[in-house]
């Protein structure tokens, strides 16, 4: 009896928590944007970027794909490293999301700070047969 109610719970575990293969291909995705922000490649960025990507961040101010990327090249905000805490991603057919938390290491004007944001990705494609490009990204700085 403690067998199958350990076998019933390890099933529902799964079944609550695990991510679809999709899902994971867009956790995937999001890491690889993290990891390209901290190794400072621009241009892979880029290329990755949905020609019409937008960030926002918590008190509202919005940049566009070209001025994000004169942004990052300028040297002002830099990311020393990132630490995702947890994050979870959601797709529905050509449209996926993914909601998260974690510690990012910056340097704004030569200042060191450490973020605690909670971010949100969405991420878009023409076709399912498409590459997946990033359409938006908006963060806000967690109680901590």
């Amino acid at each position: 009896m403690k067998r199958l109610c350990s076998i019933i719970a390890i099933v529902f575990t799964i079944q609550v928590y695990g991510q679809s293969p999709a899902e994971t291909e867009i956790i995937k995705l999001s890491n690889r944007i993290f990891k390209w922000e901290v190794e400072n490649k621009i241009d892979s960025l880029e290329k990755l970027f949905d020609e019409k990507f937008v960030v926002v961040n918590g008190s509202g101010e919005s940049k566009f794909k070209e001025e994000y990327i004169q942004f990052l090249r300028s040297g002002n905000f830099v990311h020393n490293s990132i630490e995702i805490e947890e994050n979870k991603a959601a797709v529905s057919n050509n449209t996926a999301t993914v909601i998260g938390k974690g510690r990012f290491a910056v340097t704004v004007s030569g200042t060191q700070k450490t973020l605690f944001l909670s971010y949100v990705e969405v991420f878009t494609r023409s076709s399912p047969n498409a590459d997946w490009k990033i359409l938006a990204m908006y963060a806000t700085a967690q109680q901590h």
